[in-house]
């Protein structure tokens, strides 16, 4: 199959490798652009992940802390 020497092959074989992995690389990242899938994944992951971040926060009354300041004035 190759006429070259096997060191020489052996280098054709890995940059074809490496081309046809960027290839589909740039096909995926296309794709994802074109489609706006990183949005959407956000939209449906982001409620979910704020559900269980905003539980575990402290909660305090902010509108005591804003009668709190007008009063001092």
């Amino acid at each position: 199959m190759c006429t070259c020497n096997k060191g020489g092959c052996l280098i054709l074989k890995i940059l074809w490798t490496v081309v046809k992995a960027a290839l589909i690389a740039y096909a995926a990242l296309f794709t994802v652009f074109y489609f706006n899938l990183d949005t959407k994944l956000f939209y449906r992951v982001m409620p979910i992940l704020n559900k269980y971040h905003y539980d575990v926060m402290p909660h305090r009354d902010f509108a005591e802390s804003i009668r709190g300041q007008n009063e001092a004035e």
